[in-house]
């Protein structure tokens, strides 16, 4: 089984694309919903559809529902829906993002036929309302390394697919001055973990004017703190930046 684990806040206006994206899905799976007090209708959006939709829920398929008691943060949401779920592996998936449907059934796929850890595809980029800006975020090599870690965080959190023995031994950080999932793929490479990388767009990825990956200075700050988190020192860290910044402006300027 997958546990498809979406942390929900404040997205009522996208929440049921990401989640039939996720019902769609061609493995056995259970669906974690975990809404971290929102302010808006982004719960009531979901217990209505699933109340209206009750027959998505089948052998294949269960939904868990979850209310934090007070506002966790992404981080420590993700933290909390890896505890409590069932399956072998574990996929984040934004309650703003999307995935095509065969995208963990090709995953699942690869990751036993490569013998990785970790899966990650590329991604297309879609606006506000959900439709293609025309730009795709890949990456050719079907192995991600270290190496290629340390220049830039190829691997997106909505596109990837790990094992969840792995989420248990390095949670996410929760400090907010630093990318949560990009220090977990750091150090759980620096530790041995195999990433192995599709290059398809099987997430459709949001871009929302004014997030965190929208400001491009403060997501630079933040990745220079990752570094230090990761346990890489201040200069080493520093020299790490150029490879960082230059890989990024490229990678957001192809089509």
């Amino acid at each position: 089984m997958v546990s498809i684990i979406i942390p929900l806040y404040n997205a009522e206006n996208y929440i049921l694309d990401a989640l039939r994206s996720a019902l769609i899905q061609e493995v056995e799976k259970e669906i974690i919903i975990i809404d971290d007090c929102s302010t808006d209708n982004s719960l009531k959006t979901v217990l209505d559809y699933v109340k209206t939709n009750h027959n998505i829920l089948t052998d294949k398929t269960r939904i868990v529902i979850r209310k934090n008691s007070y506002n966790l943060g992404v981080a420590r949401t993700r933290n909390l829906g890896v505890d409590i779920a069932r399956g072998e592996y574990v996929a984040y998936l934004d309650a703003d993002d999307m995935w095509t449907s065969d995208k963990l059934k090709k995953q699942l796929l690869f990751m036993r036929e490569k013998e990785a850890d970790i899966c990650n595809t590329s991604r297309e980029i879609v606006d506000e309302n959900g439709k293609s800006t025309g730009r795709i975020i890949g990456f050719e090599k079907e192995t991600i390394t270290l190496k290629d870690l340390k220049r830039s965080n190829r691997i997106n959190c909505s596109a990837v697919l790990v094992k969840k023995e792995l989420m248990k031994k390095y949670p996410m950080r929760h400090d907010k001055d630093a990318h949560e999932d990009y220090y977990v793929w750091l150090m759980a490479v620096k530790n041995g973990a195999k990433v192995c990388n599709i290059d398809e767009p099987l997430l459709k990825y949001r871009d929302i004017k004014g997030s965190k990956s929208h400001n491009k200075l403060k997501a630079a700050l933040m990745t220079f703190r990752t570094y230090r988190y990761a346990g890489y020192g201040f200069i080493r860290s520093l020299f790490m930046m150029p490879a960082y910044m230059v890989n990024g402006l490229s990678k957001h300027m192809k089509k």
